[in-house]
């Protein structure tokens, strides 16, 4: 009876414990994710020169969720970008990720938004992507290496309290790092305009 006992409430706490419980396995067997497609080669334009202050990208490269293709993480911010950190097994990941989706048809490119799945499994963050009808940037970050290198370049632990949402200014520059409640599109707007100086209408 005792075993019982201990056993459910072992399943209850790790119930209730949201983000910071193991995630999902991940397979190198799963099946390649379809999309959304991973986000092109920007060269940094006249506007992008870089600003003082915040704390630069680190210099890795990061895979494409779509498959096949790695990214060079210090170009990430060579336009003006956030990076949201999220897996499917945080509840207040899926919660704001359709506002993200928002956040991105109302932006009209003024900013970049790039998702990056975090020690999750292909086919659980697609099935998110499907049902969210995310249509912006991923990469995958399944060992945690990116998630780790943030973490030591802004002082928090951004690899395993999700989600995670960085401001990245031109330059390459992570001026502000967001880690609370999930975050709505008014939200979301408030802290681009904050730390970007980039208003996106409502």
């Amino acid at each position: 009876m005792r075993r019982v006992l201990a056993g459910a409430l072992a399943a209850a706490l790790l119930a209730v414990s949201g983000c910071t419980a193991d995630p999902p396995k991940t397979d190198d067997a799963d099946a390649a994710p379809t999309g959304p497609p991973c986000l092109q080669a920007v060269s940094p334009g006249p506007s992008a020169a870089p600003v003082a202050g915040g704390k630069p990208l680190p210099a890795m490269a990061v895979k494409c969720f779509d498959g096949g293709r790695y990214v060079d993480a210090a170009l990430l911010g060579s336009v003006p970008t956030i990076l949201n950190l999220w897996g499917s097994y945080c509840e207040p990941c899926r919660t704001e990720l359709p506002a993200f989706q928002r956040f991105v048809t109302a932006a009209g490119g003024k900013v970049r938004v790039i998702g990056v799945v975090v020690k999750d499994s292909p086919a659980a963050a697609q099935s998110v992507i499907d049902d969210k009808q995310l249509t912006f940037p991923m990469l995958e970050d399944r060992d945690q290496q990116f998630g780790i290198a943030l973490s030591q370049v802004v002082g928090k632990p951004v690899a395993n309290a999700l989600p995670a949402t960085l401001f990245i200014a031109p330059g390459g520059r992570i001026v502000y790092t967001y880690q609370g409640e999930a975050l709505d599109e008014e939200k979301i707007r408030a802290l681009t305009a904050g730390h970007l100086g980039i208003e996106v209408p409502a």
